[in-house]
């Protein structure tokens, strides 16, 4: 082997090395615990919000379909605040938990949702500027 292609062979290396040290979330990063929690939370939120779409998109009465909906919702947004407050700077997903809680809480509004949006709001409003 020539001395150019084992100098290409060791850079090559170090590039390898180099470009996978760069990969992997964005630090800081929440534990695994609270990683799972925001995981099912924000699952959650959405799933409830899909099914408040779907109760709405024909007409008739929703007020008990939508106070269930409201209920879980509602559970699912104090789990969301609760990772909030161990640290809204906390990246998920490429996202600061803080970013999670303004798209949950918009999330929550549009699809009709408010009081579980309102509650969300309430329990992070503490820690926000």
């Amino acid at each position: 082997m020539t001395v150019g292609a084992t100098l290409r062979r060791a850079l090559g290396s170090a590039l390898l090395v180099a470009a996978l040290a760069g990969c992997g979330a964005t630090p800081p990063q929440p534990p695994p615990d609270q990683a799972k929690k925001l995981g099912a939370s924000t699952g959650d939120i959405s799933t409830e919000c899909g099914l408040a779409y779907t109760v709405t998109a024909f007409p008739g009465a929703h007020h008990v379909e939508l106070l269930g909906l409201e209920a879980s919702a509602t559970r699912s947004a104090h789990s969301l605040a609760s990772v909030y407050a161990g640290n809204p700077a906390w990246n998920y997903q490429g996202e600061t938990v803080d970013q999670i809680v303004v798209d949950a809480v918009a999330m929550l509004r549009a699809c009709g949702l408010s009081h579980a949006a309102n509650a969300l709001e309430r329990a992070t409003a503490h820690h926000r500027s």
